[in-house]
């Protein structure tokens, strides 16, 4: 976590408040808006970007994290779908039931449930502490974070 030695002036009451939107807008995938995690941030630090640095930086820091978890949901989701589909696969072409072969499909299972099950509860915590410290006008550095955007 980092403060404001980026910054030059302590952010005021509505810059912290839009830098506190930026990161809630996060949650625009859970209610159903496609790639919402990425594309909320992106609409509304273009917005409010330029209002002050303190905004900009939120904004960036905002788009980096939820792209990178989203990466990391891709990686899961391969991953996953190859270790649960391969041994499905293999029942349908030899046409049986082999219960080996339905065995060997649960660990693509759990990393599919669980790996996206944890990034989403991460993902949640860590959304919530960073509107909130930038809401008192703290810059938060999201763990796990792969910096394309600087």
């Amino acid at each position: 976590m980092e403060t404001l030695t980026k910054i030059s002036k302590k952010p005021g009451n509505e810059e912290t408040s839009h830098a506190a939107i930026i990161h809630i807008s996060s949650f625009a995938s859970w209610i159903g808006l496609p790639l919402g995690s990425v594309l909320g941030p992106l609409f509304t630090w273009m917005i409010w970007r330029k209002q002050s640095q303190f905004v900009d930086e939120n904004g960036k820091e905002a788009m980096n994290f939820n792209i990178s978890l989203l990466l990391y949901q891709i990686i899961i989701l391969i991953i996953g779908l190859i270790f649960f589909l391969s041994p499905l696969l293999r029942i349908a072409n030899e046409n049986n039931t082999d219960t080996f072969n339905l065995i060997l499909s649960l660990p693509g299972l759990w990393i599919l449930v669980a790996g996206l099950g944890l990034i989403s509860l991460f993902r949640l915590i860590m959304i919530l502490v960073a509107a909130i410290k930038s809401g008192n006008g703290e810059l938060f550095r999201y763990p796990l974070t792969i910096r394309l955007i600087k």
